[in-house]
């Protein structure tokens, strides 16, 4: 096996770009702008319920254990298997929802070239080869290159066109343009109704839309002071995620009519509109691009974050040795190929599905049952390290102690429980039956939950590396 050389030291800058990477993205702003002024509800639950508990339990973990993430994290807590069987989830659900990534790249592309592109399952699929196995490639020269393709992709790729969405949006409303966005005073227009059941669904898309800051743990090695750096970056980038996602979808909701806005590609419908209505079309390819190219850059954080966590566990024992081997940069060669091959596979699954909106759902709950599964997890895991290692030196700890700990963690246990219960409620989907939806969803679900379990009872004695 390959002897892994000394990781490249990264700043608090860059991480700040890798953490944001992995989950600011415009893709999400259609369907929060689905909600209309409920997105401002939803965004508040968000931050409380979700985004300060991943926030500041991740910030204690990583500056507690700065290991490669959840795997030491739930292994310190419940043991390895259970930690080994965290490492895996987090690990499985980028396989299903990167595709899902890679497809918005390719809606990006199909409307910067030609509209109809967006619509060609061909298109697709060939984007999402050449899109993963160029970002596999990337990844393979290092966690370097890595840092400075996430930090190049979210500046240009996602601040930017984020910033001008949301420039655009305010030029659209003040130039006397009809605004979209129902701007009514009554109280069902702030607060969604306990009765719908689209708006639970709805609320995913706001809770998964800031799932991944935690992977950016598997670079806490890699970081300059990570006592310091890490905590920095975690908390500037979940400030910098809530302010411009909750900007971004108010824009998309005032220039793009509710029903008619795509799940896929409503960033880019907006700024087409506002491009046509001020007679500047020329700039909408250019718009376009970026989009993509801030998604495309989120892939390649995604493809190296989640598997150094599994090749971490790896090592310990628990896969066998070709699966432990690293190239001379430090990076999981043989288990980025295995992942490259998978995605492929998904991808060509879109080759046969006739909505494109259908297939992207699908995907989303998958990994959303996967990543909920993780995340209680974790939550329950620095309620336990709290009062099994309370001597272990934290740079950070959430505050008010241990009742604090209990508070904090419990509502992010919970809020994640209810998002995982929340993807059994029946979802209607265009060429997909109900029935067939929630079979295929919990089938693969189920099928990627037992197969850590398995590789776990098929370890061997020569598993275990002897360096």
């Amino acid at each position: 096996m390959q002897k892994q050389s000394s990781p490249h030291r990264i700043g608090v800058f860059t991480l700040i770009m890798i953490t944001s990477a992995l989950f600011m993205t415009l893709r999400n702003f259609p369907m929060m702008a689905e909600t209309g002024l409920q997105m401002i509800f939803f965004n508040l639950i968000t931050v409380f319920a979700f985004l300060i508990p991943i926030a500041l339990v991740s910030a204690e973990l990583a500056t507690g254990w700065p290991h490669n993430g959840v795997y030491f994290w739930v292994k310190e807590a419940f043991g390895p298997k259970l930690g080994f069987i965290a490492v895996w989830l987090q690990w499985a659900q980028s396989i299903f929802g990167i595709p899902a990534i890679l497809a918005y790249v390719a809606a990006s592309l199909g409307a910067m070239i030609n509209p109809e592109l967006s619509r060609s399952n061909h298109f697709i699929v060939a984007t999402i080869f050449i899109v993963y196995w160029g970002a596999t490639l990337a990844n393979l020269k290092g966690t370097k290159l890595s840092g400075r393709i996430s930090s190049i992709c979210v500046l240009a790729g996602v601040f930017f066109p984020t910033l001008l969405l949301i420039g655009l949006g305010i030029f659209y409303v003040l130039s006397g343009n009809p605004i979209q966005l129902d701007l009514s005073l009554k109280m069902s227009n702030f607060i969604p109704s306990l009765h719908s059941t689209n708006s639970f669904i709805l609320f995913l898309s706001f809770i998964f839309g800031f799932v991944g800051m935690e992977v950016s743990a598997s670079h806490a090695r890699e970081v300059k002071d990570p006592q310091t750096h890490y905590p920095i970056a975690i908390f500037v980038s979940a400030i910098i995620g809530f302010t411009l996602t909750l900007l971004g979808g108010l824009a998309i909701a005032v220039i793009v009519p509710k029903h008619n806005i795509d799940l896929v590609a409503g960033a880019v419908q907006a700024f087409r509109i506002v491009f046509n209505t001020y007679h500047v079309g020329w700039i909408f390819p250019i718009s376009a691009f970026l989009v993509a190219f801030g998604a495309a850059g989120q892939v390649s954080t995604w493809v190296v974050g989640p598997i150094k966590g599994l090749w971490s566990a790896g090592r310990e024992g628990h896969l066998p040795p070709a699966l432990q081997e690293s190239n001379k940069n430090g990076i999981p060669r043989n288990l980025l190929i295995i992942q490259a091959c998978l995605i492929s596979s998904i991808g060509l699954v879109f080759l046969f599905v006739p909505n494109l909106n259908s297939m992207f759902l699908v995907l989303a709950n998958i990994a959303v049952l996967l990543y909920s599964i993780m995340y209680c997890m974790m939550f329950a895991s620095i309620i336990r390290l709290r009062h099994s290692q309370p001597d272990t030196p934290r740079a950070y700890k959430v505050p008010g102690g241990k009742p604090g700990v209990w508070i904090i963690a419990g509502i992010g246990f919970f809020t994640t429980l209810a998002c995982f219960v929340i993807c059994f409620i029946p979802v209607s989907i265009k060429g997909l039956p109900v029935s067939a939806f929630e079979t295929l969803v919990i089938a693969i679900a189920v099928a990627a939950s037992i197969m850590p379990i398995a590789i776990f009872k098929l370890q061997k004695p020569n598993w275990i590396p002897t360096n």
